[in-house]
């Protein structure tokens, strides 16, 4: 009987419910859900998420999910179902949300019925097995700014955004003392998208560079055969200006300080019908999410010494594509409904990685690429090494990963030091978790450290090898419950070696400043 309590009925030790009217001090029988172990006693209080009894055992706190009250003292579970709503980035909402609020029910033996047409504007009704009501999940699309407005306003219980918020928001947040949005546990990432620029692929022009991108969103660039296309005039397409991916692509490619005035252009209310018209005219180009892709392709984003990324998930995931737009979740200080717990716990499981890419994102989750599979990486190290790379360098780089797999996890630095940015400071937690739980048991984790090219190449290979030790002894700290003599950990430093982007910008060189972590 205790073992099932442990297993099936996680206990709240010191939670002080409110009484329910009408059911106090009477008899009622809890059963696990198959009817194979039950509890008898005066039921004392209930709240919708859990039941207080007074049992041979003492007074015990009982989760209500998954278990079934007999007795006439029993409450309408049905009149407690909780009410929940996301509000914030419409796509997010329409395109990720949905679907994996439908996973999650699955997985958690609930159904799930979706009321509302509207692509994003939506309503879900949890249910479990017995067709009690457990939640009613619903939508209000709009934009990253609404999503603040409402989980500050106490309209929302969830903020779905694609950016983090700004001191105004911040501020407003902190005068209401309804949700603290710079406290890193109301907040998590839950997917990554990324901004990229679609042509048909009847269009030969295969990568761009940002500036040449900018220019032609400028009205500067005109015609395709001046980018090695086709002599055709440019079909300029775009998403609206005020949508949050139209903010971003005026934010980083044409903000005011440029000078540069946004050209006339075609605008989409979705990123499903830009992307199905710039697919099918082989003049125009676009931009939208890397989610939304669809029949079009996507450009590669080209530096101006040739280097190329193309988006990816692994991509996304590793940084070393220049666009990522994060999928955020920000929620309040009051405690949310336990179905909404829950679905915030299972979003960041390894249960949500393959839901999330099967809905066009990139999951935070770890994935891992051997040197083969990331696309022209040996062909770029050879075509884009500075003078001070040597051809023995260029092997040992080569030799150094064959038959690893380089995760996802990348940490990067500022120029000089080997103090991380705060997206690399995450990584240390997540990768020490997967030691923590056994995941890289009996295997070698390389820590690979590369520099930018400014600097000596002695220099650049003695600071690479430094911050690839820093991060191998960060993750070792950090995985406290880990027996860290079952993995063999080994740190190297390749200077600049195998650039992943230009070194002659600052975001090119942030990228090159890294440390990769490969497993064998």
């Amino acid at each position: 009987m205790v073992s099932f309590f442990r297993r099936l009925l996680p206990m709240l030790a010191g939670v002080l419910l409110a009484p329910a009217s009408g059911v106090l001090a009477q008899e009622v029988i809890l059963r696990s859900a198959d009817g194979g172990v039950a509890l008898e006693g005066t039921l004392l209080d209930y709240d919708g998420e859990f039941y207080r009894l007074d049992t041979r055992f003492g007074e015990l706190t009982l989760r209500a999910l998954g278990v079934i009250c007999t007795g006439e003292a029993c409450p309408d579970r049905g009149q407690y179902a909780a009410d929940i709503t996301l509000s914030g980035a419409g796509l997010a909402l329409q395109r990720l949300l949905a679907g994996l609020i439908e996973d999650f029910a699955y997985s958690s033996g609930l159904t799930a019925r979706r009321d509302g047409d509207a692509p994003g504007d939506w309503t879900y009704f949890l249910a479990d097995s017995r067709a009690v009501p457990v939640a009613r999940m619903n939508a209000r699309p709009g934009d990253s700014a609404a999503g603040f407005t409402d989980l500050i306003d106490g309209e929302a219980d969830i903020a779905v955004t694609t950016r983090l918020p700004g001191s105004a928001e911040i501020a407003a947040a902190g005068k209401a003392g309804t949700v603290d949005l710079t406290d890193r546990f109301q907040r998590r990432i839950v997917a990554l998208d990324g901004l990229v620029f679609l042509v048909s692929r009847d269009n030969p022009v295969t990568a761009l560079s940002l500036d040449q991108i900018a220019r032609i969103y400028a009205g500067a660039i005109t015609n395709w055969s001046e980018l090695g296309g086709y002599d055709a005039p440019i079909t300029l397409m775009r998403r609206r200006p005020d949508s949050d991916i139209g903010r971003f692509f005026f934010r980083r490619l044409l903000p005011p300080a440029s000078g540069r005035k946004p050209a006339p252009a075609q605008d989409f209310d979705s990123d499903e019908a830009l992307s199905d018209a710039v697919a099918s005219n082989p003049f125009a180009i676009g931009f939208a999410p890397f989610s939304a892709i669809r029949n079009a392709r996507a450009l590669g984003i080209r530096g101006d010494c040739g280097a190329t990324q193309y988006p990816s998930a692994f991509g996304l995931q590793s940084g070393d594509y220049p666009l990522v737009r994060p999928v955020w979740l920000f929620t309040p200080r009051r405690r949310l409904p336990v179905v909404a717990r829950d679905f915030l716990a299972w979003l960041t499981s390894p249960q949500a990685e393959r839901p999330i890419a099967s809905l066009g994102f990139a999951s935070p989750g770890l994935t891992a690429q051997t040197l083969a599979e990331q696309t022209g990486r040996v062909a770029n190290a050879v075509a884009h090494a500075d003078s001070d790379v040597t051809l023995e360098a260029l092997r040992g780089f080569v030799k150094a990963f064959g038959g690893a797999r380089r995760l996802s996890a990348t940490f990067r630095f500022k120029d000089g030091t080997v103090i991380m940015d705060a997206r690399s400071k995450r990584n240390i937690d997540s990768l020490a978790r997967l030691i923590e739980t056994g995941d890289f048991d009996g295997r070698e984790l390389i820590f690979a450290g590369f520099t930018d090219s400014r600097g000596g190449a002695d220099g650049n290979r003695k600071i690479s090898r430094q911050r690839a030790e820093e991060v191998a002894k960060m993750i070792r700290e950090a995985a406290i419950r880990a027996d860290l003599s079952k993995i063999r950990f080994r740190a190297v430093g390749m200077g600049e070696v195998s650039p992943l982007a230009c070194n002659d910008t600052a975001s090119g060189r942030h990228t090159n400043r890294r440390v990769e972590v490969w497993m064998r």
